[in-house]
């Protein structure tokens, strides 16, 4: 089997999280101003493999909380064992997902910062420090991404709800505010600018790329309302041709990690450094959504989505992958793909009064891999309903994107979410509540989310 980078934090830059010390969730490490922290370009790339293991380290946020927890909020994904209160869109404060997702998310921005900090500051003029640069700047993008979309209104550039932004490490416990989501969005797509320009050639689904800063670009582009630039950054990782559909839909799901053509960026798993529990926890302690597997029946995806078990339905998508030939409780996450870079493309080009015809172009490129028939809409708004639920249908009970998707559509006007979820509170359960622990050692510098 080929070897995968084995991601690992060394003893001085480990980030440790104990005591919630201000709202970012970090607390100040001295080890990370140790001068000999990173002090040749080998030492930062030893730190930047470091913060590739955040993805998908023991806390496990990025592979098995967020997804989980956008999922139950959604439409796609019902609680089993764990996830009730965020299935009914009541999550607390104190919960352990709100505070290890929160967490998590900090740890990735602050280990970014500490390499972009110190990389830029080496002496010598090695290429490899801009490409690690680079890097550092897609992983604090997605960060920021991640912990926006879960903890700030991400849905409304003019909220003042954003996220506390620090573009350095954090060297003590002083508290600042939270920027509005306006700056918050700005601080992402810089570093997405600067990552497609100074982040290597996609070489391999697991690092950071050119590419994938491309893709995830366009994601936030759309999340931002600024569609006709989202459409053509869509098309520009497309044509590409560096990434392609799988040949089928289970190829997605059972190639794994191992030499996949259609992922774009997605962690690591393997039997020791890797190991996470997501395979074990997707197929045990969460189930299909009821609405999920209604959509599904009819559509050729459905049987190797979903399975059925005796009387159970299960996620088949996460489904005990096996390494080197031995089964395995851990699976990947599917940060980014190019079947979703497809169909936000279609969103795209709606919304930006692109023609329908090559929306339904992109919508139907997915659905051909699906061998289903192509969708023929000439009406805005259901083309725009038929690209949301392709997106059900294609990345269901993966990362909770329906969750998203409910919300821009909902803020738009274009959907009640009530329909789906009947007793759903509102606009104050679009996001997540801040960690009470946080807030409460702000000392009054941050506030708490409306509702909370």
């Amino acid at each position: 089997m080929k070897k995968y980078i084995l991601a690992f934090i060394t003893p001085a830059l480990m980030l440790t999280g104990c005591n919630l010390v201000n709202v970012t969730d970090v607390q100040p490490v001295n080890q990370l101003e140790d001068e000999n922290a990173i002090t040749t370009v080998e030492k930062a790339q030893s730190a930047l493999y470091g913060t590739y293991g955040i993805l998908n380290g023991t806390g496990l946020a990025f592979t098995y909380y967020m997804p989980a927890a956008a999922s139950l909020m959604g439409v796609t994904m019902k609680p089993g064992n764990d996830g009730d209160d965020y299935f009914i869109n009541d999550p607390k404060s104190q919960h352990y997902w709100v505070e290890n997702m929160y967490t998590s998310g900090y740890k990735l921005i602050n280990m970014s910062n500490h390499i972009i900090t110190k990389t830029s500051v080496l002496p010598g003029d090695d290429p490899r420090k801009t490409r690690i640069i680079g890097e550092a700047k897609f992983l604090r993008a997605l960060g920021y991404f991640y912990l926006l979309r879960l903890y700030g209104e991400f849905y409304n550039e003019a909220s003042t709800y954003g996220l506390v932004i620090r573009l350095t490490p954090v060297k003590d416990a002083t508290a600042i505010p939270r920027s509005d989501v306006k700056a918050t969005y700005e601080v992402i797509l810089r570093d997405l600018d600067d990552a497609i320009k100074e982040a290597p050639d996609f070489r391999s689904t697991l690092y950071a790329s050119k590419l994938s800063a491309m893709a995830l670009k366009a994601k936030v582009l759309l999340y931002r309302k600024q569609y006709a630039a989202a459409a053509e950054m869509a098309k520009a990782v497309i044509s590409s041709g560096q990434r392609k559909l799988e040949s089928t839909f289970i190829q997605v799901f059972t190639k794994k990690i191992f030499q996949p053509e259609e992922a774009i960026f997605q962690t690591n798993f393997d039997l020791t450094s890797n190991l996470n529990n997501k395979g074990y926890a997707f197929n045990n302690w969460f189930a299909p959504a009821d609405y999920y597997t209604q959509l599904m029946k009819g559509d050729k995806r459905d049987t190797f989505a979903l399975k059925v078990r005796g009387t159970r339905i299960l996620n088949n998508k996460f489904n005990y992958g096996n390494i080197d030939g031995k089964p395995s409780p851990a699976d990947t996450e599917y940060f980014l793909r190019l079947a979703e870079i497809y169909l936000i493309q279609a969103e795209a080009i709606v919304r930006s009064g692109g023609t329908l015809e090559d929306a339904r172009t992109a919508l139907n490129k997915v659905r051909k891999r699906a061998d289903m028939p192509d969708v023929e809409l000439n009406d805005k708004q259901a083309l725009l309903q038929a690209i949301r639920e392709e997106k059900i249908k294609e990345l269901g009970a993966e990362s909770g994107e329906d969750w998203y998707d409910l919300v821009r559509f909902a803020t738009l006007g274009e959907l009640d979410i009530k329909t789906f979820k009947p007793d759903f509170m509102g606009k104050q359960r679009y996001i997540l509540p801040l960690p009470y622990k946080s807030v409460q050692s702000a000392g009054g510098v941050v506030v708490q989310n409306p509702g909370y």
